[in-house]
């Protein structure tokens, strides 16, 4: 007996473009939507486990391709192709969950290009019961190479002031410079 992910793995080959799916050793499918090389596009990753179809697969979209996207959209999308799987356990379900994602890709799309305009929480609110709070980020501090250190306190003292005399001439070095007087 075959194994059940060999043969659709065969079958998504068939159908699909190979820019579009890619499938790979251990069972990692990562299928290519909208158009390549902006903001409507992504790039989604199923993991087919030991037991799939009887597993559900591990879905996700933490590629380096989908940073466009925001963290509320990646978990409505993620969400949603979950719900689907869940009803569709034990059989082959790869195609209707990328079929899925092609059929809502404008909505996602839609909805990650309205939270780069509003604001994170109307994002959570069209996306609905997504209840992750947004994180409050700490300011930065000025970070500071070794040698911009070292020309920083060249300048100042100990106590962060010019030194007295920084802007003294060196009688030596300016009469050698300027010559002898006649």
């Amino acid at each position: 007996m075959s194994d059940p992910r060999q043969e659709e793995a065969e079958v998504l080959a068939s159908i699909y473009d190979p820019n579009e799916l890619s499938v790979s050793d251990d069972y990692t499918i990562e299928f290519k939507l909208g158009e390549h090389g902006t903001p409507k596009s992504m790039i989604l990753t199923i993991r087919w486990p030991d037991g799939y179809p009887t597993v559900l697969p591990t879905i996700s979209l933490d590629s380096f391709y989908n940073g466009h996207l925001s963290t509320a959209v990646k978990h409505l999308i993620v969400e949603e192709l979950n719900a689907l799987a869940q009803e569709q356990l034990g059989t082959a379900m790869t195609f209707s969950l990328i079929d899925y994602a092609r059929e809502n890709a404008e909505r996602y799309f839609s909805l990650s290009l309205s939270s780069t305009v509003n604001s994170t929480a109307e994002v959570t609110n069209l996306a609905g019961n997504y209840d992750e709070q947004p994180s409050k980020k700490a300011e930065k501090k000025v970070q500071l190479t070794k040698a911009q250190k070292r020309a920083h306190y060249r300048r100042l003292d100990i106590n962060g002031e010019l030194p007295r005399g920084w802007n003294w001439v060196d009688v030596a070095k300016h009469l050698q410079q300027v010559g002898p007087v006649r």
